[in-house]
């Protein structure tokens, strides 16, 4: 008989508040910033609203020239520029060197999570929002945000575009989706509060996106302008992530590539808008931190308004910095565009003093003037194993049982066990439990040719197994499904996406959802098949068919051994 559905989820408990962290006194902070603004030079200050990404994996003469040569403001890295812990802890320390005799600079990068991880040596890789969705809990929220600080202000990072409090009502959008944690306006309040209460608890510079909301849209706003078609009221209930976080002290927020005419109408994108940027985002919300664009090099932005004009847009409206991460000509143009609008009058003297006093005070109060211990004394303290088993703690919690026969979850001992997976982590824990399953990787995403040849292996190997396990990120791995199933082998669904497209699987005979591809989330994918942990997992989004808080509630084999040790 098929376990039954848990009612649907409580409220998580609320959070004690979240302190703002000011390492001086408030009037000792301000009288700090105007010390160091009155030492800035009008190239100075324009250099200090940019946030720029590099080229390479260390420091060249074009580095120099760029960062030394502006004097930025901060410095984004991303997955090109790392090879593993060592390597970025050296890039890191050396950027900060060439403004060690100025304004030290923001040392940024995209750690999310899931499907957005730009460092995996050295920090603890997390399974993901929606992950963190599913298990409904704040304390491993806190717990996440405040691991993966400590382990990326150990490498020398001191700010994380992170968390996403985009709440993803809309099943059918391309660039949020498993980076929310879920489609409930409370969830994504609540978890992303304890997330960010953590990451700042533990001294890094937290800067929340994509404000003020792109959950509900279905346009990429690398390639297009979403717009967003609700109400008003609707949209500002879309932005209590963002309020809830700003009334406890977040120090920054990243703007998004969004229209809102119902707030504004017309169909201005939301960073170069001064009503969404100073009237609503200062005035209404009152936010003090840090106002940081997303990246202006984006279609929908580069092209209508071209980067250097809109850069001086943005500041304009209220934005503090802007993010230009790739061409080096766009860089120049930013630097070029903002020097000649503050001499021309088009962007005033004061609107640039406000933005480099947010800047220069997040400095100051997340500490960055201080030096920081030698990189060789930090990476010679061991890690601690705590934050990997948050890892693990957060993809157990978050595993789903969303359909089963009551035959074939967990998996029945002693049959020839077929495993086709487009993530290999999945295989290999599995095959550490059974050593004679026959396992067959594929791609994720396959060209024509490769479907084919796919096609053909899975087919072999279904015909040699007597259960087939599916691994699934996206709908192409769906007809692997249905080819398996219409050779009369059950099949068990893994999806290690968005659950939406695991509803699809009606050939399955039973359906988990772990919400993510990491290593930590196959193993708890793995460890959950064989009855070795329960299903504890809870939907964070609705589907057609299972509403928001679905789970079946399967619990451990008693006669299982306990899960293997973490890898």
């Amino acid at each position: 008989m098929a376990p039954a559905p848990r009612p649907a989820p409580s409220s998580p408990p609320p959070l004690p508040a979240l302190p703002l962290v000011v390492p001086v006194p408030v009037d000792a902070l301000a009288e700090e910033v105007e010390r160091l603004l009155s030492g800035l030079s009008l190239e100075d200050k324009v250099g200090q609203l940019m946030m720029v990404g590099i080229g390479g994996r260390a420091v060249d003469g074009t580095v120099e020239a760029l960062v030394r040569g502006h004097r930025v403001g901060g410095i984004c890295l991303f997955k090109h520029n790392i090879s593993d812990g060592q390597q970025v802890a050296r890039l890191n320390q050396d950027l900060r060197g060439l403004l060690a005799d100025g304004i030290p600079p923001f040392l940024a990068l995209d750690q999310e999570g899931g499907n957005v991880v730009r460092v995996k040596d050295g920090v603890v890789v997390l399974p993901g929002n929606m992950a963190l969705g599913a298990t409904r809990s704040a304390e491993l929220a806190y717990a996440a945000g405040h691991a993966q600080a400590e382990d990326l202000r150990r490498l020398g990072f001191n700010m994380n575009l992170a968390p996403v409090l985009d709440v993803n009502l809309n099943p059918r959008n391309p660039v949020i989706g498993s980076r929310s944690y879920g489609d409930s306006i409370p969830l994504v309040s609540e978890l992303g509060r304890a997330f960010v209460r953590g990451q700042q608890d533990a001294g890094l510079v937290t800067v929340a996106k994509h404000f003020p909301g792109h959950g509900a849209t279905d346009a990429d706003s690398h390639r297009a302008l979403p717009v967003m078609l609700e109400s008003r009221e609707e949209v500002l209930a879309q932005m209590e992530p963002f309020r809830a976080v700003i009334r406890e002290g977040l120090d920054g927020l990243m703007t998004a590539h969004v229209a809102v005419p119902a707030l504004t109408g017309d169909d201005v994108p939301a960073t170069v808008h001064p009503r969404v940027l100073r009237g609503l985002l200062r005035e209404r919300l009152d936010f003090q931190g840090l106002v940081l664009t997303d990246e202006l090099e984006m279609e929908p932005i580069a092209q209508r308004y071209g980067v250097g004009q809109a850069a001086v847009l943005a500041v304009n409206a209220g934005a503090d910095m802007v993010l230009v991460p790739w061409h080096s000509e766009k860089k120049r143009e930013v630097h070029a565009a903002l020097l000649s609008a503050v001499r021309s009058g088009e962007l005033s003297a004061s609107r640039l003093d406000e933005a480099v006093r947010h800047i220069l005070a997040t400095k100051v109060r997340r500490g960055l003037f201080a030096p920081p211990l030698p990189m060789e004394e930090r990476l010679a303290t061991p890690r601690s194993a705590e934050h990997e088993e948050v890892a693990h703690r957060i993809a157990r919690a978050a595993v789903t049982l969303l359909r089963t026969d009551g035959e074939h979850f967990p998996l029945p001992s002693g049959v020839r066990l077929g495993v086709i997976t487009a993530e290999d982590s999945l295989g290999e824990a599995i095959r550490e439990r059974v050593p004679g399953a026959r396992v067959l990787d594929v791609p994720a995403w396959p060209s024509r040719a490769q479907r084919a040849r796919m096609r053909q292996r899975a087919r072999a190997l279904a015909l040699q197994s007597d259960v087939v396990v599916v691994g699934m990120i996206n709908s192409r791995q769906l007809e692997l499904v249905t080819l398996a199933a219409s050779l009369g082998r059950p099949v068990v669904l893994v999806s290690m996406g968005l659950p939406y497209l695991a509803e699809r699987a009606t050939a399955a005979r039973a359906v988990l959802a772990v919400y993510s591809y990491q290593p930590t989330a196959t193993e708890a994918a793995a460890a959950a098949l064989f009855g070795e942990i329960g299903t504890p997992g809870r939907l964070p989004v609705g589907l057609s068919r299972l509403t928001f808080g679905y789970g079946l509630e399967v619990p451990r084999r008693q006669q299982a051994t306990a899960p293997p040790a973490p890898r």
